[in-house]
């Protein structure tokens, strides 16, 4: 994995480029948007990590280009207190920062990231000629409720830039709370009585599923529904500081279904006749598609600037192997509550390990009353 470090001439990350050099990671470092160019031109790397002012140009901007000139990169933002992050970074980092965790981020991060960018992978979502459209009003929330002084009007002004949205919101809340006999109208209003969490879910959900493909054999309809159900269940299994990313990593977990499925007609129509209802079909894509939903939907997810976190549960929601080397969290249960609304039985490692064989009679009665 190689790191291009873009610096400013204050040499801001001159610890993280020392501590850098003890690990010996592979890292090059330039302190001009020139050289930043030129070093991307030239070389092949991973990770690009750039501080909130290069030569008077502001991080975001500079990553908004990396981000459409190279794709591939994760995109690692060190910001000042005032700086707002945008959607083009992956991962930022506030200063004073925290070399070690920062390195460490980068180490783990390393898989998933070697696992979503091969050729096959970035050339087939480059040459689909109509892709869903990142979620633009979740992530602009998103970047708003990491801003410690976010209140429910900055984030009711968000919403009501988009009308259709704004009354999606408005329906939901009068639908799913106590009124007293006259309908909700303020939003602001709505988004406290749902609180941020639902919020979050029914934006993403709003956005997500406006994107209407028409693939034979393949129901927009029934792909929501399951994916709604996937997150709910998914959700209720985490700790409260997880959930909102959970419900996100739910609702996601098989966007890459979208893109498989418009790679190529014939392939899409010998896919849904081979395939067996309910049961993982990984297998099946990799021979049809030479790829697999799971890992499309990552490097879709990479490119709109999801953070690893995310992306890792995308990857591995039908891989319980690869989900026990970590303590319970997103990825697991993404992957549990998928295989339960499917109505499959989860891996008995994966039971076993995690201590869930007193919890999963449970947990399948509410995957049925969600299907």
């Amino acid at each position: 994995m190689k790191i291009l470090i873009i610096d400013n001439v204050e040499n801001q990350l001159l610890e993280l480029k020392q501590e850098l050099l003890k690990s010996r990671a592979q890292f090059a470092h330039v302190n001009s948007l020139n050289s930043a160019i030129s070093a991307l031109s030239q070389h092949k790397f991973t990770v690009v990590i750039c501080v909130s002012n290069v030569d008077k140009n502001d991080g975001n901007i500079i990553f908004d280009m990396i981000a459409k000139k190279f794709p591939t990169i994760v995109r690692i933002l060190i910001k000042d207190n005032e700086q707002k992050a945008n959607n083009s970074a992956h991962y930022c980092f506030a200063q004073p920062i925290e070399c070690k965790s920062i390195i460490s981020t980068v180490a783990k991060l390393a898989v998933n990231n070697a696992a979503i960018t091969k050729d096959i992978i970035v050339k087939t979502v480059a040459n689909i000629k109509t892709l869903p459209s990142p979620p633009k009003v979740y992530m602009q929330l998103n970047a708003v409720l990491k801003d410690s002084n976010t209140d429910s009007q900055k984030i009711a002004q968000i919403i009501q830039q988009d009308p259709a949205l704004t009354a999606k919101v408005l329906q939901f809340s009068n639908n799913s709370f106590p009124t007293g006999g006259k309908p909700m109208m303020n939003i602001g209003d709505a988004i406290t009585k749902m609180g941020i969490d639902t919020l979050c879910c029914i934006v993403m959900t709003a956005e997500l599923f406006s994107y209407t493909p028409k693939i034979k054999k393949f129901s927009i309809l029934e792909e929501q529904l399951h994916c709604l159900a996937t997150a709910k269940l998914a959700a209720s299994m985490v700790k409260p500081e997880l959930k909102q990313d959970t419900m996100i990593a739910g609702l996601l977990h098989d966007i890459g279904n979208v893109v498989l499925f418009e790679i190529n007609e014939k392939s899409t129509a010998s896919f849904f006749m081979h395939r067996i209802n309910n049961e993982n079909n990984i297998e099946l894509e990799n021979k049809i598609f030479a790829s697999d939903h799971c890992h499309v939907g990552g490097y879709l997810l990479h490119i709109w600037g999801f953070s690893y976190h995310i992306i890792e549960a995308i990857i591995l929601h039908h891989r319980p192997d690869k989900l026990l080397q970590k303590s319970f969290g997103i990825a697991q249960a993404v992957y549990l509550a998928n295989a339960l609304v499917h109505q499959q039985t989860p891996d008995a490692e994966f039971i076993a390990h995690y201590k869930l064989a007193g919890v999963i009679d449970n947990l399948s009665k509410r995957a049925e009353k969600l299907i």
